[in-house]
Parts: C-alpha cells; sequence; structure tokens
C-alpha cells in the first residue's frame, strides 16, 4: 500500500456517520457493523427511539466498540457541530438548492475533505470532520434536515423499488468511502 493510500485511509478516521431519529435499535446495530467492516468508527446518533439497546448489540456482531462510543444528540445542528463538510442522504428527488451527487462523487470529495484535515484521534469526535447523514427507515430526511448540510447525494437505485434498508445504505456509502480513501 503506497504511503498516500495510507493517508488517505487514515482520513476515514475524520468521518462521522450521523443517523437521525432512527427507530429500531436493529439498524443502529447494523449500521455499527457496516462502519466497522469499512474502518469508519465514528456514529453519532440524533434522537434515536431506544438506544442503547440489546437489538443493537446483537446485531452489531463484533462491532461493540462502535456503538460504544457512538454519541447522542439532541439535535442535527449538534451532531454537525465541528465539520466542514456536510452529506446529506436522500432517495427523493428535491427540488432544494442542492446539486445532487451520487455516492461515489460524494465518498471521493469526503474522502478528500477528510484527508486535508488536522487528524486528532484522541477525541471521540474529531474536530473539523466530514459528516454523513442518513434519515430515518421510514421517513428519511425532512428538507430541513436536508438543508442543514452543504451536499446532497443518493444511491443509484431502482427508481421502481428504491426502498433501502439504512444499514445497507450506510454500507454501501461506507464502501465507496474505503473505495475512495484506496485510490488515494
Amino acid at each position: 500500500m503506497t504511503q498516500s493510500a495510507r493517508m488517505s485511509l487514515s482520513a476515514l478516521s475524520s468521518i462521522r456517520i450521523v443517523l437521525v431519529g432512527t427507530p429500531h435499535p436493529g439498524n443502529i446495530g447494523a449500521t455499527a457493523r457496516a462502519m466497522k467492516t469499512m474502518g469508519l468508527t465514528q456514529l453519532c446518533l440524533v434522537s434515536p427511539a431506544r438506544f442503547p439497546d440489546w437489538e443493537a448489540t446483537a446485531m452489531a456482531a463484533g462491532a461493540d466498540d462502535v456503538l460504544e462510543n457512538a454519541l447522542l444528540f439532541d439535535s442535527l445542528e449538534e451532531a454537525l457541530s465541528g465539520t466542514v463538510l456536510q452529506v446529506a442522504f436522500s432517495a427523493r428527488h428535491r427540488a432544494l438548492s442542492h446539486l445532487p451527487l451520487t455516492v461515489r462523487e460524494a465518498a471521493a470529495e469526503a474522502v478528500s475533505v477528510a484527508a486535508a484535515q488536522p487528524h486528532q484521534l484522541a477525541q471521540p469526535v474529531a474536530p473539523q470532520s466530514v459528516a454523513l447523514v442518513f434519515g430515518n427507515e421510514t421517513y428519511g430526511l425532512s428538507n430541513e434536515e436536508v438543508m442543514c448540510c452543504g451536499r446532497l447525494a443518493g444511491i443509484p437505485v431502482d427508481p421502481s423499488f428504491s426502498s433501502l434498508n439504512l444499514a445497507a445504505a450506510v454500507q454501501i456509502a461506507a464502501y465507496e468511502l474505503r473505495l475512495a480513501a484506496l485510490a488515494g
């Protein structure tokens, strides 16, 4: 692995996954597992229905450390504090000021921005980090929540059935982040 790829992989430590209003704790655990498999460790939860919860731990399947270090917030604004780039993920087409990115474009930008930031791994949430924001399984993100973010991204799913499980969406985004980091 090249020095550039190692540096880009270390940028993953400055990327946080933010889940907003997650009603089912199993999806929190599955998200933690998806994150850990791709080298992401910062999980931020905004007003989850139930957390901590045994279902989250069961679904984490070994990513207990990600759950144990998850940070809880009362608002999205608090969870995004200290970020220099925020990417909202949505399956819905919106008439907002944001130009939509593909998940691959969003991941490349996130890794690029994170790699340019100073890394301070001793803190629970890296300062000046990048946030990928996902809404709840039923309604996704509201327009107000999307507007808290500088970018809007989507996963190119079949438009006739765009219902993607929350943890699956995070897994795809995390995979694209890792690919972008490995590309250096």
